[in-house]
C-alpha cells in the first residue's frame, strides 16, 4: 500500500496525528457496529475534517465533534508521515521534525521514579 501525505506544523502535540469526526450516540447495545456508526475518517487534516463537518452537517448530531488520534501504532502510517517530514525537511532546508512526542514513552516505575526524584 503507497500512502502519500503532506504534513505541516499543525499536529496538536500528536505524533502521527489524524483526525476523525465522532458523533456521540446512546448505545442500547454494546456492538462493534454501533461504536462504528459514530465515526467518520480519517482525515489527515483538522480543517479538511472540519470542512466535511460543515458540508455535511445534516448527517450528523449537533453534538458532533473532531478529535485527533495519534497513528504512532499504525506502521504503514508512521513510515509514510516520517517519509513526508523527510521530504519536507529536505525542501524546506530542515535538519528534522520538531520532537513533539517522544518515539517510545518509558513505563514509570517505583524505582525509575525515585531514581529520577534522587537526581
Amino acid at each position: 500500500m503507497k500512502l502519500e501525505i503532506e504534513v505541516s506544523e499543525e499536529t496538536e502535540a500528536t505524533a502521527e496525528p489524524w483526525w476523525l469526526i465522532i458523533d456521540p450516540r446512546q448505545m442500547l447495545s454494546l456492538s462493534c457496529h454501533t461504536v462504528a456508526s459514530m465515526i467518520t475518517g480519517p482525515f489527515f487534516s483538522r480543517e479538511e475534517a472540519e470542512d466535511f463537518l460543515k458540508r455535511t452537517r445534516y448527517n450528523f448530531s449537533k453534538r458532533a465533534f473532531v478529535y485527533c488520534h495519534s497513528g504512532c501504532y499504525t506502521t504503514v502510517y508512521r513510515n509514510a508521515y516520517k517519509k513526508a517530514w523527510a521530504e519536507r525537511d529536505k525542501n524546506k532546508g530542515q535538519a528534522e521534525r520538531p520532537a513533539l512526542v517522544p518515539e517510545r514513552r518509558k513505563l514509570l516505575t517505583k524505582r525509575s521514579i525515585s531514581r529520577w526524584i534522587k537526581n
